[in-house]
């Protein structure tokens, strides 16, 4: 059976988040194998612990796809590192290279968001970014690393980018753009070797994508 087709990695993909349990501020790992352990379910983590008795450790910690991608994976997982998942009660659980397992997730995530994000945007007929205030142009973040390609950050709804105005960019207003007109900009964009964060959440995490792929992805 294809990755893409366990249920375990339809539920991570779903709801955007998995689960491990901490023990010394470390992810519990398998005895048989040394292989850190994860579930699509808190409550998966309950059953193992109470099938292994487990009663000391930390606490099972819920994490968010985006952020441990961005800020974590690349500190705890190594390139020959695997992941056993789903082990609880009878189920023995699946064992994945680590890295491929959610460099898929990613993959398949970042295409849900393409298409969805296209889609609103030709439904709701507008885009909105970040604007200095008092002025009427849409902001391009700048990386400190000169190998990546500067960012222009959209949402597809007004309430998106106020949650993350609000939490990252007070400085910063709410501007808006007629789909029609944005579409115009997404060649543009290209040429001048600027990605697109759509919809991205607050810490400014999330998908981004070359332009020509919501070009691609618009159906209007």
């Amino acid at each position: 059976m294809a990755i893409q087709d366990m249920s375990m990695f339809k539920q991570i993909l779903a709801k955007e988040k998995f689960y491990v349990v901490l023990i010394d501020r470390k992810i519990l790992r398998d005895e048989n194998t040394d292989n850190r352990l994860i579930w699509s379910k808190k409550e998966f983590a309950e059953s193992y612990l109470k099938e292994f008795n487990i009663t000391q450790y930390d606490k099972i910690m819920e994490l968010d796809l985006d952020r441990f991608v961005t800020y974590e994976m690349d500190d705890i997982l190594d390139e020959e590192d695997k992941f056993i998942i789903e082990k609880y009660e009878n189920n023995k659980g699946i064992e994945l290279e680590a890295i491929s397992f959610i460099e898929e997730i990613m993959s398949e995530l970042d295409d849900i968001r393409i298409d969805e994000f296209a889609e609103d945007i030709c439904y709701e007929s507008y885009v909105y970014g970040l604007t200095v205030k008092g002025q009427k142009q849409f902001i391009i973040v700048s990386e400190e690393d000169a190998s990546l390609p500067n960012m222009m950050t959209v949402w597809s709804t007004r309430k998106l980018a106020e949650k993350v105005q609000r939490d990252d960019f007070e400085e910063y207003d709410i501007i808006e753009v007629e789909t029609e007109v944005f579409e115009e900009w997404l060649e543009d964009l290209k040429q001048e070797n600027i990605a697109l964060g759509i919809n991205l959440k607050s810490g400014m995490i999330g998908t981004i994508t070359d332009p020509k792929a919501v070009l691609k992805a618009m159906p209007c």
